[in-house]
């Protein structure tokens, strides 16, 4: 990359990945295009921030909340980009700061899910008309977690809670009932890692230990595979990482940037990629 960086997330528009902020970018807006291997500068965010929640919606990245200093404390603020124009523009704020969490966008809504700063609840946001609402959350509360839309529902995977430490159970959430519901565990409890849907599985990989000492960052990674409905090994990254986003494309795994110190920041900007 070329600002190595870490705890961010990324976004994909007609096959190009989008990543704003993070440690190390903080306001640098970088474009990798996977069909050539190279990266662009776009127009910096307007606000540094790292830990943001970034999905893709309608041609066009959202980023919400997120942590502007080392102070830790989340924003309520919402900034939209359009790749057409490369113009960052504001969109009122979300009900409460938050941090830390994923958003992720599904049917007609983006529903924002983890994290701190604010309650344990699911926000869902409709981009049309600009409206809010107030879901239940996963029963277990998380931050640092990886969620993606998979077969029509959201699967809120790992994380971590405050003594609970890192997780390996994840729960779906259903919009046509309403209803949560547990999913397959992982193989490995893991936080501040990465989740893509890639050629009809859920890929997840890297993450962090952190509590008792000596804290880790992890560099397994696995692959929900439907036909067993279970977690199964994938080869290992290269070494340990967190604190980065796993993109999905055309049956490829990317893994982008994140930290090699687990509780720190220690960014080498690397792009990895796997077909599993």
């Amino acid at each position: 990359m070329p600002t190595a960086r870490s705890e961010m997330r990324a976004a994909v528009v007609d096959g190009i990945f989008y990543v704003p902020g993070g440690f190390g970018g903080l306001t640098s807006f970088e474009a990798y295009d996977p069909a050539d291997d190279s990266w662009m500068e776009l127009a910096p965010v307007p606000e540094p921030a790292h830990h943001m929640m970034v999905t893709a919606y309608d041609g066009k990245i959202f980023v919400f909340g997120g942590g502007p200093d080392l102070s830790w404390q989340a924003t309520a603020a919402i900034l939209v980009y359009d790749p057409l124009k490369d113009m960052w523009t504001a969109a009122g704020a979300m009900p409460e700061r938050r941090m830390s969490g994923e958003a992720v966008a599904l049917g007609d809504f983006i529903y924002l899910v983890g994290g701190t700063g604010g309650t344990t609840a699911m926000l869902r946001y409709d981009p049309a008309t600009d409206v809010w609402s107030v879901l239940p959350g996963p029963s277990q509360p998380r931050e640092h977690v990886a969620a993606v839309a998979f077969d029509d529902e959201l699967w809120v995977i790992g994380g971590r809670w405050g003594g609970t430490g890192a997780l390996a159970t994840v729960e779906i959430f259903s919009p046509a009932s309403g209803a949560w519901r547990d999913g397959p565990e992982m193989n490995e409890a893991r936080s501040g890692f990465g989740a893509a849907v890639v050629g009809g599985g859920i890929v997840v990989a890297g993450g962090e230990i952190l509590g008792a000492r000596p804290w880790k960052a992890l560099a397994s990674a696995e692959v929900y595979d439907t036909d067993s409905g279970a977690w199964k090994l994938l080869p290992e990254l290269p070494a340990g990482i967190h604190g980065m986003p796993v993109v999905g494309y055309e049956g490829t795994a990317f893994v982008l940037g994140g930290s090699d110190r687990a509780g720190g920041i220690d960014n080498r900007g690397r792009v990895l990629r796997l077909s599993p």
